[in-house]
């Protein structure tokens, strides 16, 4: 039977429906690297050279190589990166004269708002911002946008640079394609080529054939994607000095401990009076050998048999000091990221309440690029001259849901938006128009779950209820009866 062969066609039909990861697809970048490549140990020194004077390429792979090593670093990262959870509104805005109550425009609404439920937006969003917050800046390419899904290609970040901007404010990106020299495969290049946008396979086979000296090929803003918190250097790597600094206080405190619990077991054979010896060096042997047959299994204690006297001079450190140093090199790292070190084991809410508003406040800043890709996508797909739509990411996440919601919920009951306590609930646009259809038209909630009848929820009745006969005054009984009887005393 025939190898199967994967052509061209098939190759691009599959990779429309996934975000690819080309650097990892490849295995192939500037470095050479494997991602699976053991993670490297940099010292103090080589860290602070690589942040103060190191080029945007040692500082990526310094991010990268901390990150996939784990601990603190990679811990903080994700934080910030998961920290919203990108639970968004889509607004529509009529034209001047229309109404969206018009059905080709509510059409358009609805047909939005069902793209966004089934990109699954929040997955891409995180996708973006660990990529960002690592490597200090997203490239990507979109390939291709349906009714259900959004298809982008991650871009190597050492073959890519942003230095301008469009009219609109958007980063361009600029890719250079010698890239595809990397891949040796000419097969594998050729899928690789036809992945990518035209403007880029283009741009490449024409400075293969000297058309164009330049390799760096500008991509439009309207297939490229670039996202950046402040600049293209990565945020946190001053995080990496304080963490070595902090597993260097965890060394030397664990050789302070090692000092401490280690033992030194003193034979001291005796003399006689005379200063003769009271056992042979033959016998003193055997007896040291008994010894350390008896301590062997213990690691942390020695044998020492002598004739002479013997002194040990220990110097001890309080191991209250101890503990303090180590403290404050933990605590270290969270203030250089910004941080509380209540963050991921608090026993105190007093200082991490505001922590995470000022961490959120960072993470909006990349909520706004996002807003404004997804929203440009949006209007170009159901937008047009009689409504266009705003794309919005609240600020919600896991750590604020219940107060975000509370707060809505009592803004609405003043007559301001019914949708943001649902959203703020996990409940999304379309699913709560479902869901109110569904409890009125088709189960009939109102009409069977009532509430309790009071004097506020009765129909009809105004001001306070009624009292009973024997509750009246004699006054108000009588006026009742003239009230009766026409008015007449």
């Amino acid at each position: 039977m025939d190898e199967q062969k994967v052509t061209l066609a098939t190759f691009t039909k599959a990779i429309n429906d996934m975000v690819a990861k080309n650097e990892s697809s490849y295995n192939l970048s500037r470095w050479g690297r494997s991602r699976y490549e053991r993670v490297k140990d940099y010292s103090v020194e080589e860290v602070e050279n690589i942040i103060t004077s190191g080029s945007i390429e040692a500082q990526i792979a310094l991010s990268r190589n901390y990150f996939n090593k784990g601990g603190f670093y990679q811990r903080l990262l994700l934080h910030y990166a998961t920290l919203l959870k990108y639970t968004s509104l889509l607004i529509p805005n009529p034209s001047f004269g229309k109404d969206l109550s018009e059905q080709y425009i509510s059409k358009k609404y609805y047909n939005a708002v069902s793209f966004i439920d089934n990109a699954k937006l929040p997955k891409l969003f995180t996708h973006i911002a660990i990529k960002a917050l690592r490597d200090g800046c997203y490239y990507g390419v979109l390939q291709e946008v349906t009714n259900k899904s959004i298809s982008i290609l991650d871009l190597p970040i050492f073959y890519c640079r942003s230095r301008f901007k469009d009219k609109e404010g958007n980063d361009i990106i600029e890719f250079n394609v010698t890239y595809f020299d990397t891949i040796t495969d000419k097969d594998f290049r050729k899928r690789a080529l036809a992945a990518y946008p035209k403007e880029i396979s283009n741009w490449y086979r024409r400075y293969k054939n000297r058309r164009v000296n330049n390799p760096w090929c500008y991509v439009s803003s309207s297939v490229g994607i670039c996202m950046s918190l402040i600049d293209e250097r990565p945020i946190f790597l001053q995080i990496i000095e304080a963490e070595l600094e902090y597993d260097d206080a965890k060394d030397i405190n664990k050789e302070r401990d090692l000092e401490e619990i280690r033992k030194i077991l003193v034979q001291h054979i005796p003399h006689l009076t005379d200063g003769g010896l009271l056992f042979e060096p033959e016998e003193a042997l055997e007896m040291h050998k008994g010894a350390v047959d008896m301590t062997k299994k213990n690691e942390n204690l020695s044998v020492l048999t002598t004739y002479a006297d013997v002194d040990a001079i220990v110097s001890k450190t309080s191991n209250d000091n101890a503990l303090n140093s180590v403290d404050k090199a933990l605590a270290n790292i969270y203030a250089t990221a910004g941080s509380s070190s209540q963050l991921f084991g608090t026993d105190s809410n007093l200082s991490l309440s505001t922590s995470i508003t000022n961490d959120m406040a960072l993470m909006m800043v990349l909520a706004q690029k996002l807003e404004n890709f997804i929203t440009s996508i949006i209007n170009e797909r159901y937008g047009n001259s009689n409504v266009t739509f705003t794309y919005k990411i609240l600020p919600i996440s896991y750590y604020n849901q219940k107060d975000y919601a509370e707060t809505t919920l009592k803004l609405a009951n003043s007559g301001y938006s019914f949708l943001l306590p649902a959203l703020a609930m996990d409940i999304s646009q379309r699913e709560l128009s479902s869901i109110k259809d569904l409890e009125n038209d088709v189960l009939k909630l109102r009409e069977k779950l009532q509430p309790l009848s009071t004097s506020y929820t009765e129909t009809g009745n105004v001001g306070r209820p009624q009292k009973d006969a024997q509750d009246k005054s004699a006054k108000t009984i009588a006026n009742e009866k003239s009230l009766d009887n026409g008015g007449s005393n």
